[in-house]
């Protein structure tokens, strides 16, 4: 295998192994960061807005520091091979979606096309599976990012910063739950979302956890 550069293979450490997907989103991710000259974001300076639950989005939260927990990690469950990237400073961001032209350029085409067929009948084995990966993988590397993405200039998403709330014990199981999703039953009583469809579980005394 060709040398891989340390960014990536920091994205393979985190997502597990090497493949097309996880390309994608650190083609995308390092396209975003020249033009929008970002650092990886501690906080949520630096929003992604993925339009699907791919491969790619392990290489936006290893390189842009955008994760679910942080709250500047937003799923789109669009379907589609489309990111939006959002610099909170500076009001910009970028729309990459990925091209249908796809075709292998190595000089191993032949393979290419053989493991293709097989995969698509069902009959390769896994160890060629994991080889059309890596062929497809190591050939989007050496292209051009405008031969994969186009790329367009959007207005900034509006988009909050992650909510903070106190959690309170739900009255029914009496779980710290977030206070901004919990069901009020009325009468003061308030369930999390599980036990707001129950019927017949004991109630429980809530109490407020101030510290979240």
């Amino acid at each position: 295998m060709i040398a891989l550069p340390g960014d990536l293979r920091r994205c393979i450490d985190f997502h597990g192994h090497l493949c097309p997907g996880l390309v994608y989103g650190y083609l995308v991710a390092r396209e975003a960061i020249q033009l929008l000259a970002l650092n990886r974001s501690e906080d949520e300076e630096v929003v992604a807005f993925p339009e699907n639950d791919s491969c790619a989005v392990d290489a936006l939260q290893v390189m842009l520091g955008t994760t679910a927990g942080k709250g500047n990690l937003i799923f789109r469950d669009y379907g589609k091979n489309a990111y939006t990237v959002l610099k909170r400073q500076d009001r910009r961001a970028f729309r990459f979606s990925r091209k249908t032209e796809y075709g292998y350029e190595g000089e191993d085409c032949a393979e290419f096309e053989l493991l293709g067929k097989k995969i698509a009948a069902k009959t390769a084995a896994p160890e060629e599976n994991v080889r059309y990966r890596q062929m497809k993988a190591l050939d989007l590397l050496k292209k051009d990012f405008s031969a994969v993405f186009a790329t367009e200039a959007i207005p900034p998403p509006e988009q909050p910063y992650a909510p903070l709330a106190p959690s309170v014990a739900c009255a029914r199981c009496g779980e710290m739950t977030m206070a901004t999703r919990l069901v009020d039953a009325g009468s003061h009583v308030f369930y999390c979302l599980p036990c707001g469809e129950k019927k017949d579980a004991p109630l429980v005394s809530p109490a407020a956890d101030p510290d979240n």
